[in-house]
C-alpha cells in the first residue's frame, strides 16, 4: 500500500498517522488502532465518529454531516470522521464522547456458585533424567510415571504437547505437573502449579473475560475490553455485511477478535501471578453471529432469511486455531447454540440463571443490541425463545447525545420540583447520555407530559425548542456541561427509543401469547445484561420497554452470561446440561409470527399514562 499520502494527527492522543489519498479521517483512527465509534460501519448515517478539524483540509461537508452538525458547528470545524477525507496533513481533535475505550464494561453477576468438576487435573510428576544406562525418550518416561505412581494408563499426548515438552522438562529440573484431560497429557509445568481455565462471553459490544482455578471455582482476575469489531459495525447484521462486501472481512474481523482474547488472556494471567501454560481449558460464548465471525464460519446465509446458521452443535478447537496462546493441548468449547440470533451466550444465561429448572412462569431477557428473551413454563419440558433485533440505541447509538456507559455519561436522571437531578459516571461533567440515562430521562417526560403517548415532544412545554432537525428538549445547558454544548433529547432520539423498546415489549408479548398463557400468570422475570443491570425498572415498565405484569417480581443479575461460561469452563454437568438447553429450547421466529409488524407498532406507543 502506497503510504505517500497525508498526515493525520489525534490530539488529545498525540498520535499520527499516515494515510494514502482516499482514505477518510475514520480509516487513519482504524489504521492506527484508535477505538473511534462508528455505529454503521462507516456508512455516515449514525453520527457517532464526530471529530473536529483543527488545521487543515479536507473535503467540503456533505449531507450527512449537514444532518448531524449545526451551522456552528461545522463552522468550528466538525465532522464526521467518515465523511472527511483529508486533502493534505490535517489536525483533529477527539471529543471524549467519540471514543470507545475507557467505558464500563460489566463482567460479574450476582448469581450462585456451582461446585467445580473439571474436565483437567493435575498429577505430580517427578522423574530421574535420562541417562546412558535409561535412554527412554521424555514423552516416555513421563508416561511411565503417570502409569507406575498415578495408575494413568493408556495414557498419549499431541504434536503441540510434544514440542514443548524437553525443554519444559529440562527447564524445571524434572519435577513436574502434568495437566490431563480424559487420557490425555496436555500440558507440563512446574511442580504444584495449579491449573486455570479462561471463561470468556464475546458480546456485540464487549468482550469480558475471568481467569478460573478449575479446582476450585474461583475467579482469580476478571476483566472486560471493548469488542474492536465496533468500528466495522455496531450491530452484527452490519458486521456481517462488511465480512460479505470485502474478500478478506471475515478474516479481518475475526482477527481482530482474536487479538483482543489474546490481550486479555495475558492481562488476566498478570494479575493471577500465572503463565499462560497454565490455562489448560477455555470456554467462550456468544451469539450466532459473533461465533461464526470468531471461528471464520461462511456468514451469507446467516444474514439473510432463514438466517440459517452453519452449525449450532457444541464445538471444541484447538487454541492455535484461533490463535489463543494457552496451554500446547488445551482445547476452546464453544457451547451449542439455539437459533440463528439466539447463540451460546444465551444458553449461558439460561444455565447461569437457572431459568431452565424455574419453578415458576418465568422470563429471562439479555438486553443488547440484539436481545434474546426466553420463557419457562414449570409443567413443559421445554423453553421457547425469539430474538429481537432492539438496535444499539441503548448502547446510545444513533442517539444525537448517547454515548456508551463511560466516563462523564448520564447514566440516571429523575425530575422533582427544583428542576433536573443526575448522575455520571465517574461524577465527571456530563457529556452524554448513555443507555440507562436515557430511559431515565424519557420516563420523566412522558410522566410529565412533555411526551404524548405517541412519543412527539409537545411545543409548548418548558424546555421543548426548535432544534435543527426539530422539536428537541434541553436537558443540560452548555454551561453546565462538560464538552461546552447543550445535551438535549431530540425528536429523533425518541423516535429510536421507540423502535429498540417497541422490539422487546413486543417480542415479550409474543412469547407471552404463544404459550397461550395470560400476562398476569408471569411471576418472575430475569434481566441480564450491563444495560439490565443498571436500567431503573419502575422507569422501563412506565414506557414500555416490558408490558404490564402485574404478578411479576424482577431480578437483575448482571453478566449471566459470562457466568455461564465460568460454569461450562469447570463444569461437566454445566457442559452437559448446557446441551440439553439448548436442544430442549424452541426458536419462535417473531418475523413469521402472525401479525407480528401490527403489534410491533402498538409496543412503540407508550403505555397509559402512569400516575404519580
Amino acid at each position: 500500500m502506497n503510504l505517500s499520502g497525508m498526515e493525520v494527527e489525534f490530539q488529545p492522543l498525540g498520535k499520527r498517522e499516515t494515510i494514502p489519498d482516499g482514505y477518510s479521517i475514520l480509516d487513519a483512527a482504524r489504521q492506527s488502532g484508535i477505538d473511534l465509534a462508528s455505529a454503521c460501519g462507516g456508512e455516515g448515517n449514525c453520527g457517532q465518529c464526530r471529530v473536529i478539524l483543527l488545521s487543515g483540509k479536507a473535503n467540503a461537508p456533505d449531507q450527512d454531516e449537514v444532518y448531524y452538525f449545526t451551522a456552528d458547528q461545522l463552522r468550528n470545524g466538525y465532522r464526521l470522521a467518515c465523511r472527511a477525507f483529508p486533502l493534505e496533513n490535517v489536525k483533529v481533535q477527539l471529543p471524549k464522547g467519540s471514543l470507545i475505550t475507557g467505558q464500563r464494561l460489566q463482567v460479574e453477576s450476582n448469581l450462585r456458585s456451582l461446585p467445580p468438576d473439571p474436565r483437567v487435573q493435575a498429577y505430580p510428576v517427578v522423574l530421574e533424567p535420562p541417562s546412558l544406562e535409561d535412554p527412554r525418550s521424555d514423552l516416555t518416561r513421563v508416561l511411565d510415571e503417570l502409569q507406575e505412581r498415578h495408575g494413568l494408563n493408556g495414557m498419549s499426548a499431541g504434536l503441540e504437547l510434544i514440542r514443548t515438552l524437553s525443554p519444559s522438562l529440562r527447564k524445571a529440573d524434572w519435577k513436574v505437573s502434568a495437566f490431563i484431560r480424559e487420557g490425555e497429557v496436555i500440558s507440563i509445568n512446574a511442580l504444584a502449579c495449579r491449573q486455570v481455565g479462561l471463561a470468556v462471553d464475546l458480546g456485540t459490544t464487549k468482550i469480558a473475560a475471568m481467569l478460573v482455578d478449575l479446582e476450585t471455582g474461583e475467579t482469580l482476575a476478571s476483566a472486560g475490553v471493548p469488542n474492536p469489531q465496533i468500528a466495522y459495525g455496531e450491530d452484527v447484521i452490519s458486521r456481517l455485511n462488511y465480512a460479505y462486501r470485502h474478500p478478506d472481512g471475515s478474516r479481518f474481523l475475526a482477527e481482530l477478535v482474536h487479538q483482543s482474547v489474546n490481550d486479555l488472556l495475558l492481562d488476566l494471567v498478570g494479575q493471577a501471578g500465572c503463565q499462560p501454560g497454565q490455562v489448560a481449558d477455555a470456554c467462550i460464548v456468544g451469539n450466532t453471529a459473533m461465533i461464526h465471525l470468531l471461528l471464520g464460519l461462511p456468514t451469507q446465509q446467516l444474514a439473510t432469511a432463514p438466517y440459517v446458521a452453519a452449525a449450532s452443535q457444541p464445538i471444541d478447537l484447538r487454541p492455535g486455531e484461533i490463535g489463543l496462546g494457552i496451554a500446547p493441548g488445551a482445547r476452546v468449547h464453544i457451547p451449542p447454540s439455539i437459533g440463528g440470533f439466539v447463540g451460546a451466550d444465551h444458553v449461558a444465561m439460561v444455565l447461569a440463571s437457572d431459568l431452565d429448572q424455574a419453578s415458576q412462569v418465568t422470563l429471562g431477557l439479555d438486553i443488547g443490541t440484539n436481545t434474546e428473551i426466553s420463557l419457562r413454563l414449570p409443567d413443559q419440558p421445554y423453553l421457547t425463545a425469539i430474538s429481537c433485533a432492539s438496535g444499539p440505541a441503548f448502547e446510545g447509538a444513533h442517539i444525537q447525545d448517547g454515548m456508551r456507559a463511560a466516563s462523564g455519561a448520564i447514566e440516571k436522571a429523575n425530575l422533582n420540583s427544583a428542576g433536573w437531578n443526575w448522575t455520571t459516571i465517574d461524577d465527571e461533567p456530563p457529556i452524554g447520555l448513555c443507555g440507562s440515562g436515557i430511559l431515565d430521562v424519557l420516563a420523566w417526560l412522558y410522566r410529565g407530559g412533555i411526551l404524548t403517548q405517541n412519543g412527539r415532544l409537545q411545543r409548548d412545554q418548558p424546555g421543548v425548542r426548535e432544534g435543527d432537525h426539530g422539536f428537541e428538549f434541553l436537558l443540560v445547558p452548555g454551561r453546565w456541561s462538560g464538552s461546552g454544548r447543550d445535551i438535549v433529547i431530540t425528536q429523533h432520539d425518541v423516535n429510536e427509543i421507540q423502535l429498540a423498546k417497541g422490539a422487546i415489549q413486543a417480542g415479550i408479548n409474543v412469547l407471552i401469547e404463544s404459550a397461550g398463557i395470560s400476562p398476569t400468570l408471569v411471576q418472575q422475570v430475569i434481566v441480564a445484561g450491563a444495560f439490565g443491570s443498571f436500567l431503573n425498572i419502575q422507569n422501563a415498565v412506565d414506557i414500555g420497554l416490558f408490558p404490564k405484569l402485574p404478578n411479576a417480581s424482577f431480578r437483575q443479575v448482571g453478566n449471566a452470561s459470562a457466568l455461564g461460561a465460568k460454569w461450562i469452563l469447570f463444569s461437566r454437568e454445566a457442559r452437559q446440561r448446557a446441551v440439553q438447553i439448548a436442544r430442549n429450547t424452541r426458536y419462535l421466529e417473531l418475523t413469521t409470527y402472525p401479525k407480528f409488524n401490527r403489534r410491533f407498532a402498538q409496543a412503540m406507543l407508550f403505555p397509559e399514562r402512569p400516575m404519580d
